[in-house]
């Protein structure tokens, strides 16, 4: 959940990204399998999933991927697989946020779930990974990663999202096996950088006011915070002052009209028309087609 967070905001600047491919994982095992099977292009077949509950289910994916439809799941997957492939070969900077060193593994296939699908418990056992089992994913991690964007930049993370399914003790206990191994990893790979985005969280923000109600997953105000540090690590300054041009469009696009008066919303959509041109002609290279579609349709009665 935290990666979608970060990467939302980058996406919101107009950044080319490409979120979780296979979904929210959380294990470094499952991410380290998803990673191979869109290096190598290695497509789901229809064997693969599992049905339960009328829906068909692949096990190493989130349940957005799930549905109704047999081959619109394998299409749904295969298509995500593709277009994460082809986005992998042009990416510059890769991010890689691991939140549990906590599995379940699926008694029929004897392979760690990325996703249980709501599945009995009894189909599964629950294990913990281990230091050197951490230490080995991230390394097939890289390899994958190394077959498509070879000179990208790296950047690991631990997800500050808690996971209190054994308690707190247990949460640091994972937490650390995972920030253990990231250490090695770096150790053995100085090119690659960490981003102690759970550090943050733990120390920095440690009142439970930067939390959201569940007090696991981090607040609004916390995601800001952390994705502003981020920004001071990772963006250029130069870029980030085109943040704020950016996000008043982004913002005229949340506004609510607080009346029904035709002739001032077309008037809001032109001035931010005309906004909107004068940043694509000092960004030619951004696609701003989802703007202008949202404020043309304001014009249709002119």
């Amino acid at each position: 959940m935290f990666s979608e967070h970060i990467s939302d905001k980058l996406d919101r600047y107009k950044y080319d990204v490409v979120s979780n491919p296979f979904g929210i994982l959380y294990n470094p095992s499952s991410l380290a399998l998803s990673l191979d099977r869109i290096a190598r292009l290695d497509y789901y077949g229809a064997d693969e999933l599992v049905l339960h509950d009328g829906l068909y289910h692949s096990m190493d994916h989130h349940g957005a991927f799930s549905g109704k439809n047999k081959e619109e799941v394998i299409a749904k997957i295969n298509l995500s697989i593709q277009q994460a492939n082809a986005h992998l070969k042009k990416s510059k900077v890769i991010c890689i946020s691991p939140g549990t060193a906590k599995v379940y593994r699926y008694l029929r296939t004897a392979a760690i779930a990325g996703n249980c699908h709501k599945i009995p418990q009894p189909h599964f056992t629950y294990e913990t990974l281990t230091l050197s089992q951490c230490i080995e994913a991230f390394e097939h991690t890289l390899v994958s990663i190394g077959k498509l964007a070879s000179a990208a930049r790296i950047i690991w993370t631990v997800s500050p999202v808690r996971h209190t399914r054994d308690g707190l003790v247990e949460n640091q206990r994972s937490k650390s096996t995972m920030i253990l191994a990231i250490e090695e990893i770096i150790r053995n790979h100085p090119q690659t950088g960490y981003f102690p985005a759970y550090e943050i969280m733990m120390d920095q923000l440690r009142d439970y006011r930067y939390y959201a109600r569940d007090l696991i997953h981090p607040s609004p105000v916390a995601v800001d915070i952390i994705w502003d540090i981020f920004c001071d690590a990772y963006i250029d300054p130069q870029e980030r002052v085109h943040h704020a041009a950016i996000e008043k469009i982004n913002r005229a696009m949340e506004h609510r009209a607080l009346h029904d008066d035709p002739e001032a919303i077309r008037s809001f959509a032109k001035g931010q028309l005309k906004n909107i041109d004068q940043m694509a002609s000092l960004f030619p290279e951004l696609n701003w087609q989802k703007e202008r579609q949202y404020f043309f349709q304001y014009l249709d009665n002119d």
